[in-house]
């Protein structure tokens, strides 16, 4: 049954995971681990890995190597320079920690992947709405504060998805992005990456006597940038 590790118990069982790969195929080149391990992993209640090998063996040679770990593994294999499908192509370019290999797939993931659309950046808002209902549901202090974490993380992840898509560019890191779009533009996408990416993500500085203020607040503010920058890439695109 599957449960939930700590993050000490999780780099453990990622470590185990790759030595048991590795010996059952010597041609792997990356393992990548994506899904909610990496953007919250003490919540995590499996772990998707994506491995890119010389020569795929047989499915049931992966799965059978880590199918007794304490935490269930799902496992997608790819022969280098396969396709893979959209869904996971963007997981795996927006959330992908490399565990083994030198990472090279996450570049090659990202060639096969479209530009997302403005549709797709509000799905993260979808997502981030769940996340932050499962926040505020849970008792777990730490799991509550890491839920927080991560649905402000996904607002963070609605407005890039939306620069994306108004830049027409498979292009993910932010810093790139800020720099591509015009100063108006620029300042308030600088402004989301602060505050939702940063403080309130990673640093884990967000307002804890008024969290739900604060989400709906910068909610708003990204569902906005997202509508602003739809608008301007129809009146460009005419």
């Amino acid at each position: 049954m599957a449960h939930h590790q700590s993050i000490a118990q999780l780099d453990d069982t990622l470590r185990e995971i790759c030595q048991r790969l590795i010996k059952v195929d010597d041609g792997i080149r990356d393992i990548i681990l994506f899904g909610s391990a990496v953007y919250a992993p003490e919540c995590a209640k499996d772990i998707d890995i994506l491995i890119t090998t010389k020569e795929p063996l047989e499915h049931d040679a992966y799965m059978d190597a880590v199918s007794d770990l304490p935490i269930q593994v799902d496992v997608i294999v790819r022969k280098v320079g396969e396709r893979i499908g959209e869904g996971i192509a963007m997981s795996v370019v927006a959330f992908g920690k490399v565990i083994y290999g030198d990472g090279a797939t996450i570049e090659e993931v990202k060639k096969f992947m479209p530009p997302p659309s403005f549709e797709d950046a509000r799905e993260y808002i979808v997502i981030a709405d769940r996340t932050f209902a499962d926040a505020e549901a849970e008792e777990a202090h730490s799991l509550k504060d890491k839920l927080y974490r991560a649905a402000f993380d996904f607002l963070f992840d609605a407005g890039r998805s939306a620069v994306m898509a108004y830049l027409n560019t498979e292009e993910t890191r932010w810093g790139e992005l800020r720099r591509m779009l015009s100063s108006s533009f620029s300042e308030r996408f600088r402004e989301i990456i602060n505050t939702l990416h940063i403080r309130y993500s990673y640093d884990g500085d967000y307002p804890r006597d008024t969290v739900k203020e604060a989400y709906h607040h910068w909610r708003e503010i990204v569902c906005k940038f997202i509508d602003d920058l739809e608008s301007a890439a129809n009146v460009a695109w005419r």
